[in-house]
């Protein structure tokens, strides 16, 4: 009888250590959002500008107007635009905006600089329904008498997008 009362209380002694215990499990998700991309959907154009002795700037605004300061524009102003890019990427999120310092276009023989690059949306966009349109206006710093040409750069600017 001694031998079944301690063989009992081992049992019981197992049988509510059992009852102590509990689980439970949970799953584990990772959502891989798809890469933030950028395309150029317009070159930067800052029109037709007569150029005179003392030179100037063409403020071109992300909205696609541009101010003339010390120069002046011939009847025919030529196409002005903006700069416009489509940026990609997930629903909701938002991105830093960089955009370059200086920029040079020449005609073959003679330059000029085209900085204080300016962005609508400005530093950070919001990818609302997962894409944005990205305007980008400039500054272009045309010299005394400079010489009349179509300036480009082949190479063009960049402008670049990270998801914050």
């Amino acid at each position: 009888m001694k031998k079944f009362l301690a063989f009992s209380i081992v049992l019981f002694a197992f049988t509510a250590g059992a009852f102590a215990q509990s689980s439970a499990t949970a799953t584990a998700t990772a959502v891989i959002v798809s890469p933030i991309t950028i395309t150029q959907a317009a070159n930067m154009s800052f029109g037709n500008i007569i150029a005179d002795t003392d030179g100037g700037t063409v403020v071109l605004v992300p909205a696609g107007t541009r101010t003339l300061n010390g120069l002046t524009s011939p009847s025919i102003a030529g196409t002005v635009t903006a700069a416009r890019f489509t940026v990609t990427g997930f629903a909701g999120a938002t991105y830093a905006i960089t955009l370059p310092a200086s920029h040079t276009i020449s005609n073959g023989t003679q330059n000029m600089v085209v900085d204080t690059f300016t962005s609508n949306p400005s530093g950070t966009g919001t990818l609302t329904g997962g894409t944005e349109t990205l305007n980008v206006g400039a500054t272009l710093n045309v010299g005394a008498s400079q010489a009349s040409g179509t300036y480009t750069n082949a190479a063009g600017f960049t402008v670049t997008v990270n998801y914050n």
